[in-house]
């Protein structure tokens, strides 16, 4: 797996150096937690996600105020759709 040393986060990058260094020599698909069902697999996709966002830096996440004060109230009626709204 490909290291994480031009990561914009350079703790997160050594932590990930870490885990790809632990979960390299295991077998494909080993269970890793049985109760969770977590698997070599599941890390190995973590880490490869991880990797190819390592250069990112802080990503603002936007204010759910935001597009109202950028756009105005929307012209139809805001319904709920589930827990969240």
């Amino acid at each position: 797996m490909a290291d994480f040393d031009d990561s914009a986060d350079p703790e997160l990058g050594a932590a990930c150096n870490r885990l790809a260094a632990w979960v390299e020599p295991m077998p494909e698909g080993q269970v890793i937690d049985r109760a969770s069902g977590l698997t070599e697999r599941d890390l190995a996709m973590i880490l490869r996600r991880l990797y190819d966002t390592r250069e990112y830096g802080d990503i603002t996440v936007p204010d759910i105020d935001e597009p109202e004060e950028r756009y105005g109230r929307p012209s139809v009626p805001v319904t709920k759709k589930g827990p969240w709204g």
